[in-house]
């Protein structure tokens, strides 16, 4: 597969530019209008038929800058709710067993807006990848100061997202996403099999909401286990 898309890629003996690739995979996810238009995602990751795989977990993307996160109990962990918005830097928190927290955002956090952004959807109203290399089936990106190498099958449709640690910084964070089963979800290319590999590889069969409408009251609370996984529902 791998060969075939380089042949692909490949014109008169001149390979595509970076340019010209991003603008082939933002065509083969759905376009950039398409992306651009979406405000909003609701992820919902439940355990694949596999040895290693990853807690339930449910997501609320507001596009650009909030989250919220419930991961149910796994792995002998309790369940944990996270509150996210950028906008006034706040992080609040309800973890099993512990007093629930509110806390200032850290580069933790701001990872995590942009890989929203970029693992579901490449491209969004607000974050704009910058192509910089491309290689056969590798694209290299850059996108909220970090450098995103993007493998990718003959669609072309990434089939994975690395992003190696950033140099000086510390801890030293780099995030790996293998990507897999796309579907079309209201115009949109979206991945129902993920696996997230870090000291393991956990992997998730995924469903997706687009534009989910939600309460945006929810990113002003701290938030409670006790109203389960999808508070933002609630008005």
């Amino acid at each position: 597969m791998a060969a075939f898309l380089a042949q692909a890629l490949a014109c008169g003996g001149t390979s595509v530019g970076p340019g010209e690739l991003w603008e082939r995979v933002l065509r083969a996810k759905g376009g950039r209008e398409r992306l651009r238009a979406v405000h909003s995602l609701a992820i919902y990751m439940q355990p694949a038929p596999v040895v290693l795989a990853g807690p339930p977990t449910n997501w609320l993307c507001v596009f650009p800058n909030r989250y919220f996160q419930y991961v149910a109990r796994g792995m002998g962990d309790g369940p944990s709710a996270t509150v996210v918005d950028a906008a006034s830097g706040r992080v609040a928190t309800d973890v099993n067993g512990m007093p629930r927290r509110v806390f200032q955002m850290s580069g933790a956090e701001q990872d995590r807006l942009t890989l929203n952004q970029i693992v579901y959807l490449l491209e969004t109203g607000w974050l704009h990848p910058e192509p910089v290399s491309a290689n056969g089936n590798e694209l290299t990106v850059e996108a909220g100061g970090r450098t995103f190498r993007l493998h990718l099958n003959n669609a072309p449709l990434p089939v994975r997202v690395y992003s190696p640690s950033l140099p000086g910084r510390k801890p030293k964070v780099s995030y790996d996403y293998h990507l897999s089963h796309y579907r079309d979800y209201e115009g949109v290319q979206l991945p129902t099999r993920v696996t997230l590999v870090s000291h393991v590889a956990w992997t998730w069969d995924v469903d997706y909401e687009v534009d989910a409408r939600y309460n945006p009251a929810v990113f002003g609370r701290t938030p409670d286990l006790a109203a389960g996984p999808e508070p933002w529902r609630q008005q």
